[in-house]
């Protein structure tokens, strides 16, 4: 996503941003648990299993956890190419972790046609209303913890599934 800043433009915004709880939950969390499946490192699933029960109660965290496994799964399964993401601490975001948050953000702020399109940028039209569905336990359980996303409307999402532009040299997949 990219965010700009009239008077400069050093990704202040985009720090702003992703030091909002709700959004660096999504990020924080899709982000340890690639590098889990990528690196196979049991530190990054604490990391954010920690960073859950610290900002969610005790149930919530479960939920959390268990939803974003499920829909971490689902991806992986079914995505159109591999997903892509930067290493925890980046103040950037890539194509992918955008759609990650426009998913949960739609799925919190009933904009359907915004989940629909994330899931059609992560994966294929076949595969989408399953990654929906994945994304709902997730998005529920930060959102009834009080942890709800900022808007992010369908026409910014059908801008960010479209670009198809090289992804950045820092992503990992």
């Amino acid at each position: 996503m990219r965010f700009e800043d009239p008077t400069h433009d050093d990704g202040c915004s985009a720090a702003r941003y992703l030091a909002r709880v709700p959004e660096g939950l999504v990020v924080g969390g899709y982000r340890g648990w690639l590098h889990f499946a990528a690196m196979r490192d049991v530190s990054r699933l604490e990391a954010v299993w920690n960073e859950f029960n610290t900002r969610l109660d005790p149930n919530a965290a479960g939920l959390a956890m268990a939803g974003l496994e499920r829909l971490i799964r689902q991806l992986g399964s079914c995505a159109a190419c591999p997903l892509r993401f930067h290493c925890q601490g980046v103040k950037h975001l890539c194509r992918d972790e955008c759609l990650m948050l426009s998913l949960i953000s739609g799925l919190q702020n009933g904009e359907d046609e915004a989940a629909f399109l994330s899931a059609l940028g992560l994966t294929s039209a076949d595969r989408a209303p399953t990654i929906v569905t994945a994304g709902g336990e997730f998005a529920m359980a930060l959102k009834i913890s009080g942890h709800q996303l900022l808007p992010i409307h369908a026409d910014t999402v059908r801008w960010l599934a479209t670009d198809r532009s090289q992804p950045a040299k820092t992503t990992l997949h």
